[in-house]
């Protein structure tokens, strides 16, 4: 089976977040994003597998892009401090699934479900710009290099406000020309890329280089 480019990038940021048990104490957020790019990584490969063999793969699509989701909104839960907001996050944490597996289950024809994936996206973006700005209103910041929260929502952030256009460009095509696919595809390798340096800045960026005294 041929791998794209996306399976290298999940495999080495697995490995990149592995760094997250070497400092202690980690954010439990942290640890939990060796099991989310694993759990990408098999998605990616099932995908994959099933284009390949002409099989319809949007479903895998579909229901991981809901888990994913519903992934962004539980770190942003961790790392937002406001009370009120968390349980605003609690509360979107149970009804965005719900409402997504309503959905799916009504929708009459096989493909990409628009309305989940622009639900999902709006909600991150949201969530975002409101760590953002919970971030520079205090009255002091510890500096953002060594703030992996900070790297994480950013690669979030980015990747999230950069690939929603993509599908919903692709949402209303009937027909792609293959030039086009192709230039597509080069434009969500570069996204993953950029994100996935973000991604590793937050997790690097704990690790304390020690001088040696010798």
């Amino acid at each position: 089976m041929h791998l794209n480019f996306n399976v290298y990038i999940l495999i080495v940021m697995f490995l990149v977040s592995l760094t997250s048990f070497m400092e202690k104490p980690s954010p439990f957020y942290l640890k939990l994003f060796p099991f989310y790019f694993s759990s990408s990584l098999i998605a990616e490969l099932a995908e994959d597998y099933m284009a390949e063999h002409h099989m319809y793969n949007t479903g895998i699509f579909n229901i991981y892009g809901t888990i994913e989701f519903c992934f962004y909104f539980f770190v942003f839960r961790e790392i937002i401090v406001n009370t009120k907001a968390k349980s605003v996050i609690k509360y979107v944490l149970f009804l965005y699934p719900l409402l997504c597996m309503i959905i799916l289950f009504f929708q009459k024809k096989v493909g990409f479900n628009s309305i989940n994936y622009t639900t999902g996206s709006i909600i991150t973006v949201v969530f975002s710009i409101y760590y953002f700005a919970e971030l520079f209103q205090k009255a002091e910041i510890q500096s953002l290099a060594r703030l992996p929260a900070f790297w994480i929502a950013t690669g979030i952030f980015f990747s999230t406000v950069c690939t929603f256009p993509m599908y919903t460009l692709i949402s209303f095509m009937k027909a792609v020309p293959k030039i086009i696919v192709n230039n597509i595809y080069l434009i969500f390798y570069i996204i993953s890329l950029l994100s996935s340096v973000l991604y590793s800045i937050g997790f690097l960026c704990r690790i304390r280089i020690r001088k040696s005294t010798l």
